[in-house]
């Protein structure tokens, strides 16, 4: 859930809430953070360092100048695809404007009602196309789910913020060594089971886990039993299917 490679993500919401709130998760998760409140703070913004923006998240219904308005302005001043803009919508039905907003040039549509972990899952698919794209494809869904996971005697219990057929992200602040085994225990919601598991230890975000919300390990299962690989690839699909998210 942590990113090392900090990027610019400007916000733009006329909700002093929901932009302190968008900011706070932005910034745990290792990135930085410029906010505006409308969209005519938003184009003097473009106009003072269109060049420093990595992403644009911008709401749609603001005063003055709507997130429509705003887009129109991007294409009619040439940066359009200058950097991916991820619209924010607390009242459309993202079917009634998804079209709309493709040719007007956004990159991706999300509601006010998702958790933090989908937010940043979102975020970074946008700012970090090459690794969403590299290795095999396969899906990958934000979720929150407590997982009880052992190395040894050991049993402690952390959560499952991005989830796979082939690994998750474990949230924990527990120090865990690379490439070290541990086994997990834990339930996808819609399954009354306990699915286990074998996992390595690919990557850590330790050395920032005690200052924000997303420390952990990215781990990759390594031993499966092919009832509960059925049960999580469901689940996975049923997840993917609500969210409208594809194969990465």
């Amino acid at each position: 859930m942590i990113t090392r490679d900090s990027r610019t993500v400007l916000i733009a919401d006329d909700s002093v809430f929901f932009r302190s709130k968008l900011s706070d998760i932005l910034v745990e998760a290792g990135h930085r953070v410029r906010l505006v409140k409308d969209g005519r703070e938003l184009i003097e913004e473009l106009k003072i360092d269109a060049a420093g923006i990595d992403l644009l998240m911008l709401d749609l219904q603001m005063p003055d100048m709507d997130g429509f308005g705003v887009l129109d302005w991007i294409d009619r001043n040439g940066l359009k695809g200058k950097f991916p803009v991820l619209v924010i919508t607390g009242v459309y039905e993202p079917g009634d404007v998804m079209e709309r907003l493709k040719g007007l040039g956004a990159d991706g549509l999300m509601t006010k009602g998702l958790t933090p972990e989908q937010i940043i899952f979102r975020v970074n698919r946008l700012l970090f196309p090459d690794k969403a794209s590299a290795g095999k494809p396969r899906l990958r869904v934000p979720v929150s789910i407590p997982a009880d996971f052992s190395v040894g005697e050991a049993v402690r219990t952390g959560y499952l913020l991005n989830l796979s057929e082939t690994g998750a992200f474990l949230n924990t602040r527990a120090e865990l060594l690379a490439g070290a085994v541990i086994r997990l225990r834990f339930s996808v919601p819609g399954s009354p089971g306990v699915i286990e598991a074998r996992a390595t230890v690919k990557w850590s975000t330790s050395d920032v886990s005690s200052k924000t919300l997303f420390g952990g390990y990215g781990v990759m299962f390594i031993s499966i039993s092919d009832e509960d690989l059925a049960v999580l690839k469901e689940f996975i699909s049923g997840e993917a299917d609500r969210l409208g998210l594809e194969k990465d």
